[in-house]
């Protein structure tokens, strides 16, 4: 039921965001991404860093030339390692990212909400001594992000900080970083 509303809540907001006449631009971006599973805010003892990528495209739309809004579809990977580096658990994500951006010059921020979407849980071949159980992870995650870039001509670099909002399992929440690159048309 919690997964249908939140699908409705992004159609609407997609569609209503899609009917705004002003100056669009879309694009692709790309890059690094390094993840942990957090415990009441801090990382688990015994745990490593997930380092994986992201890939996908944006739609943007200038309502005033200060700030724009925008919106796209992501794969990341996001996991966490345990048993000095050997085991390891990674969900395959699609995110949808929904933001605003406020630009001054070449220079941004932006913030906004990326609900994903989990198509795929792998873990390594022995995950029984897990440090987050052996319960599957929550399909919906709701995780709040910011960020800061520059765009010079078509090119942006950015890096974005991305805050797990939900439990996805058993207490566990996702945060991670993104640092990357993307070319708008």
């Amino acid at each position: 039921m919690k997964l249908r509303i939140a699908v409705l809540v992004l159609v609407v907001l997609t569609g209503s965001i899609s009917g705004l006449r002003a100056q669009n631009k879309i694009g692709i971006r790309a890059g690094y991404q390094n993840t942990s599973f957090r415990v009441d805010g801090s990382k688990v003892d015994g745990t490593d860093y997930y380092h994986s990528f992201y890939v996908g495209f944006f739609k943007e739309h200038k309502i005033v030339p200060v700030f724009h809004v925008g919106y796209g579809l992501d794969f990341n990977r996001t996991g966490q390692m345990w048993n000095s580096k050997n085991d390891k658990v990674v969900l395959n994500n699609l995110s949808v990212p929904v933001y605003l951006k406020a630009k001054l010059g070449p220079v941004f921020a932006v913030g906004g909400v990326a609900p994903s979407f989990k198509i795929s849980e792998k873990y390594s071949d022995n995950h029984t001594d897990s440090p987050f159980g052996d319960d599957k992870y929550k399909t919906l995650s709701f995780p709040l992000f910011g960020g800061v870039g520059v765009k010079i001509l078509m090119f942006t670099i950015e890096g974005r900080y991305y805050w797990g909002l939900n439990e996805i399992n058993n207490g566990v929440k996702n945060q991670y970083v993104q640092l990357g690159a993307g070319i708008s048309f």
